[in-house]
């Protein structure tokens, strides 16, 4: 890579310190989903957990800048890690959904920050060149790390009282690489250009020049924590047995991580906008094959992996452009806008599609989903407006801009 060795050493230590979260955040997800049904709750309840998740990850989007700038980046994310354990390990013993609602709600707080600052300084350090690249392992180290979640959870559903006790120790894992990195996580020195890209642009501004970030953000955000909370009670709704549903996460998850370094660097050859709008339109076409497919064997599996690697590759090239278009503060508030879209997506469309499925019936999730993908195709046909304040032209073939 061509990176400086404090570079390298900083990219390998926020990739591997966000990406150990991915254990603690894919085994939380469906270990609330089969513990409140176990105890009587429906999905529509657990739409509204999530929201409850989801309002807490808000909450700290718009507070990360500031902490940030008070505390370092690296104090703020080690904060921000005892603070997911402390909302995690009581989930055993809380009785009362008020209870669960709160502690999610800090939950969601407690991961926004990782987001915000991981995301925003991969894209600084990572050169134009190898930009899709150096994004897919950020993604994919992040992925292969998320989809043990769902394995974990199975595991741990048999030791009642200690689930979550031993789901918040694995938060702890993200330590030693964040106290092994600089104090200060900045992107001074690297050797990322800034030629046409703006730093000035606001929150509205960056939304104008590429809706298809956004939107793509939306997408994935509702895909995953959907394909956590609902695709197993899916699966099993469809005969399943509770092991292999849960796998069944694992799978899509799996192909979300395998396939995201083909998608970075077929972005980086052919153009980023031709690769995120097919990858939308992919997924298009096989959600409505869902519900006939999850009756064969060996089918199910193959479909879930390409779904999952499709629809992750949409999230990974939203990352991408942003890098792309923007550098510096604009850089960070477009990395905190995407934190905001993942919660807007991880709250509104699954609290819809608990209470679709509560009242129609597990297929609804499909259409849901589905609904989603098509807005997100639709974007990427908006022609992106250039941002104020760039030194040259707006990068070509990027998502929200018209392939060439």
């Amino acid at each position: 890579m061509n990176l400086t060795p404090q570079a390298r050493r900083d990219f390998f230590t926020v990739t591997l310190s966000v990406a150990l979260l991915g254990i603690g955040w894919g085994a939380t997800l469906p270990l609330t989903s089969l513990l409140l049904t176990q105890g009587g709750h429906g999905t529509d309840v657990i739409g509204w957990i999530s929201v409850a998740t989801a309002i807490g990850g808000v909450v700290g989007t718009l507070l990360t800048p500031a902490i940030a700038q008070r505390l370092g980046r690296r104090t703020t994310m080690l904060a921000c890690l005892v603070l997911a354990i402390v909302s995690i390990a009581p989930l055993d013993h809380v009785a009362s959904l008020a209870g669960w609602a709160a502690l999610r709600l800090l939950f969601g707080f407690s991961m926004a920050p990782f987001f915000v600052l991981g995301e925003s300084w991969i894209n600084e350090i990572a050169p134009d060149a190898l930009r899709g690249r150096l994004v897919s392992i950020y993604t994919t180290t992040f992925t292969l790390c998320q989809l043990v979640g769902p394995l974990l959870a199975d595991a741990l559903m048999g030791l009642r009282g200690y689930a979550f006790l031993l789901c918040s120790l694995v938060f702890a894992l993200g330590a030693p690489g964040l106290l092994a990195g600089r104090k200060d996580l900045s992107a001074k020195g690297t050797p990322t250009a800034t030629k046409g890209k703006s730093q000035q642009a606001g929150w509205f501004t960056i939304a104008r020049t590429a809706p298809a970030i956004l939107l793509g953000t939306v997408f994935f955000a509702a895909f995953d924590h959907i394909t956590l909370s609902f695709l197993p009670l899916f699966a099993i709704d469809h005969g399943m047995t509770q092991s292999r549903a849960l796998a069944s996460a694992s799978i899509v998850l799996a192909g979300d991580a395998c396939l995201q370094y083909l998608a970075g660097h077929l972005a980086d050859r052919y153009g980023r906008v031709r690769v995120h709008r097919a990858c939308g339109l992919l997924v298009c076409l096989m959600l409505p094959m869902m519900p006939w497919l999850v009756a064969i064997p060996w089918g199910w599996e193959i479909f879930l992996f390409v779904l999952g690697g499709a629809a992750g590759a949409i999230y990974t090239l939203s990352m991408v452009a942003s890098g792309e278009l923007f550098h510096g503060a604009a850089l960070v508030r477009a990395a905190a806008l995407i934190s905001l879209m993942w919660n807007l997506g991880a709250s509104t469309v699954p609290l819809g599609t608990g209470t679709a499925m509560h009242w129609w019936g597990s297929g609804a999730m499909v259409w849901l989903v589905w609904g989603v993908a098509v807005l997100f195709v639709a974007s990427t046909w908006v022609r992106a407006a250039q941002p104020p304040h760039a030194d040259a032209a707006v990068p070509e073939n990027l998502p929200g801009s018209p392939a060439p």
